[in-house]
């Protein structure tokens, strides 16, 4: 039975909507939060389809990491690449902030040599850190003020300067959300002493090791949107948060999925949001914490079926390369086409000549000879991104070529 809010059983007179949240918030199931939320105490109940969502995601994080663990290793690192670039590419969308794939591509490949005032060299160096599994540390107003710093201040400053915090951690003027016709939707918590204090509610919530920590993550999610510390980048704090918190539980990649599963089911996100932070419904966090993991463990899901393609179609073409060339004893052209198969079905271009050589142990020279019969044939895909140049395997004329050999 799908979850009634309390917001709507006010409006429904087939219901005793005193009763409803009197037997909600005083239930057994009930994990009480510590702050107000529309005036308030902010609960929320371990409902049985929540649980039985907890439990599948556990089942499809194990997937991944089996998934993961029979891919190549750098197939999972071109592929973990692409889903970096993409989240900050989405975060960065949500938000109505304009960015490119090459955009932070080009930062992300030059990010030890890059200048750290190149735009967007924050939140890209923030994303590629949790990628490495380096701590993010969320335990302090402190903490939560150098996240912000570090990922998206130097964006902020260059957009509005008005706009950067201006108290002891957060912000001491109001802020209101608004929607496209100029309609305030949400307004922040305030002042400064008050938002302390939520977040600091909200940090101790993330440490209790009771509860779920997906659960957990919902919660704090809400709250981190509900509070609205900041004057701007509240929603890649928040999300960049959530995912760190995630890719400590789960598999890294299921962390880098955050925006694009939110941005897929966007509505849903706000709707939920909006009903929980409504007066009417008394501070029941339910429906928000209920969607929110929802949207996760379809995220996973996501993840990993594409996962799965990817690994039943890499098998595929690297024996259709081995028929094709390895069969013939041409070694060489076969463990080449195996690169460009892979930099086809797992990274965002392709794989640079520098990195072939590498690879392959060989000079330019000879990466060009053994280009040319594959090119003349049509297997090599050549993209070229501003001054570089990608190469990756063209897989459809792979398949067609082994057809007329007779070989499927």
């Amino acid at each position: 039975m799908k979850y009634k809010t309390l917001r709507k059983a006010f409006h429904d007179p087939s219901v005793d909507e005193k009763e409803l949240y009197a037997s909600r918030f005083n239930s057994e199931s009930a994990v009480k939060i510590g702050c107000n939320i529309g005036g308030y105490p902010a609960f929320f109940i371990l409902t049985p389809p929540l649980s039985a969502m907890l439990v599948k995601a556990a089942k499809v994080d194990k997937e991944i990491f089996r998934l993961i663990q029979q891919l190549p290793g750098k197939a999972i690192s071109d592929y973990a690449n692409a889903c970096l670039i993409d989240e900050i590419v989405l975060t960065n969308e949500i938000e109505n902030v304009y960015s490119t794939r090459r955009e932070i591509s080009d930062v992300l490949e030059t990010l030890e040599k890059s200048d750290k005032k190149k735009r967007f060299h924050g939140i890209v160096a923030k994303y590629d850190k949790l990628l490495r599994g380096e701590p993010v540390f969320i335990s302090t107003c402190s903490d939560v003020r150098s996240i912000y710093d570090e990922l998206v201040l130097q964006e902020v400053c260059a957009s509005d300067p008005a706009k950067v915090p201006d108290g002891t951690y957060f912000r001491t003027g109001s802020v209101s959300v608004v929607d496209g016709a100029g309609q305030e939707m949400h307004h922040g918590v305030q002042p400064e002493s008050k938002i302390i204090e939520m977040m600091e509610c909200m940090l101790a919530f993330l440490e209790n090791e009771e509860v779920d920590v997906l659960v957990r993550t919902a919660v704090s999610h809400f709250l981190f949107g509900y509070i609205h510390p900041f004057y701007d980048g509240n929603g890649r704090t928040n999300r960049f948060i959530s995912s760190s918190i995630i890719a400590g539980e789960y598999e890294k990649l299921v962390g880098l999925r955050l925006s694009f599963a939110i941005k897929e089911e966007i509505g849903r996100y706000y709707k939920a949001f909006m009903t929980c932070e409504h007066p009417l419904n008394k501070g029941d966090l339910t429906p928000f914490v209920i969607e929110f993991v929802d949207i996760v463990l379809t995220g996973m899901e996501r993840l990993r079926e594409a996962l799965a393609e990817r690994d039943v179609n890499l098998r595929k073409y690297e024996a259709l390369a081995w028929e094709l060339y390895g069969e013939q004893g041409d070694k060489s052209s076969y463990e080449l086409m195996r690169i460009l198969i892979v930099a086809r079905l797992f990274a965002l271009y392709g794989v640079m000549s520098d990195e072939l050589c590498e690879v392959l142990d060989i000079t330019k020279p000879t990466l060009q000879r053994r280009f040319r019969p594959l090119k003349d044939a049509g297997l090599v895909r050549v993209e070229r991104v501003g001054h570089k140049v990608y190469y990756a395997c063209e897989l459809d004329e792979l398949e067609r070529r082994v057809v007329c050999l007779g070989g499927v």
